[in-house]
């Protein structure tokens, strides 16, 4: 497995997420829209989003599954799996994060603050309109400090754990999280279940990125010490962890109040600003925060992979006696 996750890392960081119909994630989403259809009519509360929850789970886990029985037809030299690499590669999206992440520092470089607006847009989920630079800046490294754990940690996690299947589970319960899981007149009830999920599946994954974090930071004192002071205010009991230690180690306050659907949400401020004025507009932050996330990313690759190569060992010694 080890090659192959390398090789569907090193896919991702040349080619990114291809906009293909038969992609899984987008083929997972399809299923939660069919079933959206299907079960909010019947049930609009707790238990009709809790089925709905289930019934993809169990979809997601028998096709996967199945592949994972039949992929090891398909083993080349060296140990490469076609089959494994390509549902390993859709599961990553790294560059794409960081793409869309930089299209907002550029707009902003340049000036263009309503194009900025629009490029944030992309990558939140509050309400972008009438925003300034300064909350721009801040809403795009949010962005960025929440999505390693999404995006990257959790599969990795849930694949050492389970292999493809559950990796692939965790990621049907995040896209439903991410279409249902809002607090609103339509998702308060039904959308509930795949939230607490979410946030469940998430819960190991999201210190353990913290670790990772601060080991990527060179262990600065500021931000273990804002991860462990501000971690813990923001609504998700995983998002604000990640985005303290981004704050802590960029010097700036991220979180504060943002509108959602029109409706001014107030969320607490995370960190503080050690920087002031026109420093605080600088697009350059976005640029260091983009630097942070890959160095986060490359030592949770080289973590996870020594943990994949030691767990290997005991089936490696039992095998030659």
């Amino acid at each position: 497995m080890i090659i192959n996750i390398f090789i569907a890392f090193i896919l991702d960081l040349f080619i990114g997420d291809p906009p293909l119909s038969v992609h899984p994630v987008r083929l997972i989403g399809r299923l939660l829209d069919f079933l959206e259809d299907w079960l909010y009519p019947v049930s609009r509360k707790f238990v009709g989003g809790l089925l709905l929850v289930v019934v993809a789970l169990f979809i997601v886990l028998g096709v996967t599954a199945g592949l994972w029985y039949v992929m090891f037809l398909f083993t080349l030299p060296l140990g490469i799996n076609v089959v494994m690499v390509g549902l390993l590669f859709f599961l990553f999206c790294n560059r794409d994060m960081v793409r869309e992440a930089k299209k907002v520092y550029l707009f902003l470089e340049q000036g263009k603050v309503e194009q900025a607006r629009v490029q944030v847009g992309r990558i939140v989920g509050r309400d972008t309109e009438g925003l300034g630079r300064v909350e721009i800046v801040r809403a795009a490294v949010e962005s960025v400090s929440e999505n390693i754990v999404d995006g990257f940690t959790a599969p990795l996690f849930y694949l050492t754990l389970g292999g493809v299947p559950l990796a692939y589970a965790y990621k049907t319960a995040n896209t439903v999280d991410s279409r249902i899981g809002y607090r609103n007149e339509r998702y308060e009830q039904f959308g509930k279940a795949g939230a607490r999920l979410d946030d469940a599946l998430n819960f190991i994954p999201a210190r353990l990125n913290a670790f990772f974090l601060f080991c990527a930071t060179g262990f600065r004192r500021e931000v273990l010490h804002t991860m462990l002071h501000d971690g813990g205010k923001h609504p998700s009991p995983n998002s604000g962890i990640a985005e303290a230690g981004f704050a802590g180690y960029l010097g700036i306050a991220l979180g504060g109040p943002s509108r959602y659907g029109g409706t001014v949400r107030e969320k607490p401020w995370i960190g503080e600003n050690r920087i002031d004025g026109e420093e605080l507009e600088d697009p350059r932050l976005i640029l260091r925060a983009v630097a942070l996330y890959w160095r986060v990313v490359a030592v949770t690759l080289i973590a996870f992979l020594a943990a994949l190569s030691l767990l290997r060992l005991p089936l490696l010694f039992a095998f030659r006696g």
